[in-house]
């Protein structure tokens, strides 16, 4: 994850997920409460990290945001822990 700016950037290994689907009209949205690997180190500034991932109806993603303590944050998802979270989200098959 890293901090808008490219600030604190550091890779998060995801050891377990805990999803939440909440499908709408437009959207269907993917709740994520993650367990971090020991190896994974946070910044002092994020506090309880998790994800929302939006796919439309067709199944496409459309968003990844990372929330802290359940809200919008300024961090943001590398590509390597997008596709963590995606491959979890499609062996679950959950969408």
């Amino acid at each position: 994850m890293y901090k808008y700016g490219f600030q604190n950037y550091f890779e998060a290994d995801f050891a377990a997920f805990y999803p939440e689907v909440m499908e709408g009209e437009h959207w269907i949205n993917v709740y994520l409460n993650f367990d971090l690997s020991r190896q994974t180190k946070l910044p002092a500034d994020l506090h309880d990290p998790s994800a929302l991932v939006v796919f439309d109806r067709d199944g496409e993603v459309q968003d990844f945001i990372v929330h802290d303590e359940g809200v919008d944050c300024e961090y943001k998802f590398t590509d390597r822990e997008k596709q963590q979270v995606l491959s979890y989200i499609k062996e679950q098959n959950l969408i």
